[in-house]
């Protein structure tokens, strides 16, 4: 099995997480890995989109169950990823910013330091793996928020979205309930 900063570089230059990747169809995602456990509505008045989540990785699919984004928890220290239906393998998380800047490096795609001058103790780097496609890596100068800051920077957590699905195509109603809220378009 590979190490988490491999996957991590993977996502951040190729935007893909195994399977995971913008644009992945829910029904084929849960052939792969299993049914999903159920993460709720994103909007209280509409059922889609829609949060799913396969071990630690947090998704979000459109009506036409299509991954439109994925988020990695990496302040729990240690992450679930899938592998297979049923299947699962737990890798720890910490990720130094030297760490990641000489994998990034190596991986050979350019990325922008972002900071926010109301989050002095946060800066992110954002990467464009494909036109239209952004992965984002936040880094903290603590490995939690009631520790002092430390001299080493950590990465906290990892996004992934993209911007060219503007108009979710309506879904085929025609076809039978897919087991995740067909019925309740």
């Amino acid at each position: 099995m590979t190490d988490f900063l491999t996957l991590l570089t993977g996502l951040a230059t190729t935007g893909r997480l195994g399977e995971l990747h913008y644009g992945a169809s829910l029904p084929e995602l849960a052939a792969r890995y299993g049914d999903p456990w159920d993460g709720g509505r994103i909007h209280r008045d509409r059922r889609w989109p829609h949060a799913f989540g396969f071990g630690d990785v947090q998704t979000v699919f459109c009506r036409c169950r299509e991954l439109r984004s994925l988020s990695l928890p990496i302040w729990h220290g240690e992450l679930e990823l899938p592998q297979r239906a049923g299947e699962s393998v737990t890798l720890p998380t910490r990720v130094t910013e030297t760490e990641l800047m000489a994998a990034l490096t190596a991986g050979g795609r350019p990325w922008q330091t972002i900071t926010y001058e109301n989050l002095p103790d946060q800066r992110n780097l954002l990467l464009s793996p494909a036109e239209e496609l952004r992965v984002e890596l936040v880094l903290t100068n603590r490995e939690c928020h009631d520790e002092p800051p430390s001299e080493e920077w950590v990465l906290h957590k990892a996004v992934m979205w993209g911007y060219d699905h503007a108009d979710c195509p309506e879904p085929d109603r025609s076809l039978p309930d897919d087991g995740w809220g067909a019925a309740e378009l």
